[in-house]
């Protein structure tokens, strides 16, 4: 049975994003301080390059919901490649654009010669920007991998199944089967509420990495306490070791499973109503920059 809980791999999400995290803060240092350009100014072109390059991020990022959703473009290359474009270019393009303000957000009301429109614009796609690294989370939560096809409750109720087996392995430790036979119950039963209830949709998720450590602990007890009262040789012993390895996997992938079940509906409705908070977000980030744009080409 596969475990993914033994996968010690690192997400390269979280990597990328550890890496824009440092540029951004190192560069605060730089560009803060620094006299060579200001956004609004054109010596060297540097700051309005800068935010240039960064417009256009910010519009090629765009093309993925049309890639979505008009049919002209279904076509247009696999939509997995797009939606992984537009989480990249959600990211260097604000970061791109914050080089460009050196770091300075003018909000009129606390700067006399500040900009209201180049406030909201950049206010709108730092929103924006956060609230995509946001949704990101409850993408992956609803569906395979990142990139993979929108999973639907009986998909994970069949990796389920591949780990029914799970709690017959320990007739040996009969604590272990009833625990794990008594957290699918209730597992089952919250995924038929209907309402999202946050203490019950934490504490599966707490109980589940609870019962993972408990469980494996008391499994590998039970073996240790069976090998030194038969007086195990050293190859038992080892074979011992590597049976309490499988039954941990076994635990583990179980466990993992029936949380998988019991939060999906939260986590689908938690993405639908992150979308229609998400979506506003986007239209008024795109005309408060276009504005911004008109504005510094027109006066």
């Amino acid at each position: 049975m596969e475990n993914t809980y033994s996968k010690h791999r690192v997400d390269p999400w979280l990597v990328f994003i550890a890496i824009v995290g440092l540029i951004t803060f190192a560069g605060y240092f730089v560009l803060y301080p620094q006299t060579l350009f200001k956004p609004g100014e054109r010596m060297f072109d540097t700051g309005y390059n800068l935010g240039l390059a960064g417009g256009i991020m910010m519009l090629v990022l765009l093309l993925y919901p049309l890639r979505k959703r008009v049919r002209y473009f279904h076509n247009w290359g696999p939509l997995p490649i797009w939606f992984r474009w537009h989480m990249v270019l959600g990211i260097l393009g604000p970061l791109t654009i914050i080089f460009h303000s050196t770091y300075h957000v003018y909000i009129p009301y606390f700067h006399p010669n500040g900009s209201p429109n180049a406030a909201v614009a950049m206010l709108s796609m730092l929103i924006v920007s956060a609230s995509g690294t946001f949704g990101r989370f409850f993408y992956t939560k609803i569906h395979h991998g990142l990139y993979g096809h929108l999973a639907t409750v009986n998909e994970i109720r069949a990796e389920l199944d591949q780990s029914e087996n799970v709690k017959y392995l320990f007739v040996f430790a009969p604590e272990v089967e009833m625990a794990l036979e008594d957290f699918r119950a209730r597992a089952e039963n919250y995924a038929k509420q209907p309402k999202i209830r946050i203490a019950n949709f934490v504490a599966i998720g707490f109980q589940a990495r609870k019962l993972s450590w408990s469980l494996s602990r008391e499994v590998r007890h039970i073996l240790r306490t069976q090998a030194k009262t038969q007086h195990y040789s050293e190859a038992q012993r080892a074979d011992m070791e590597k049976k309490v390895h499988d039954y941990r996997e076994s635990i583990e992938s179980y466990l993992k499973a029936m949380r998988n079940v019991a939060q999906f509906g939260t986590y689908e409705r938690m993405f639908s109503w992150w979308h229609i908070f998400h979506i506003p977000l986007v239209y008024m980030m795109v005309f408060s920059a276009l504005y911004h744009v008109y504005a510094v080409h027109a006066y």
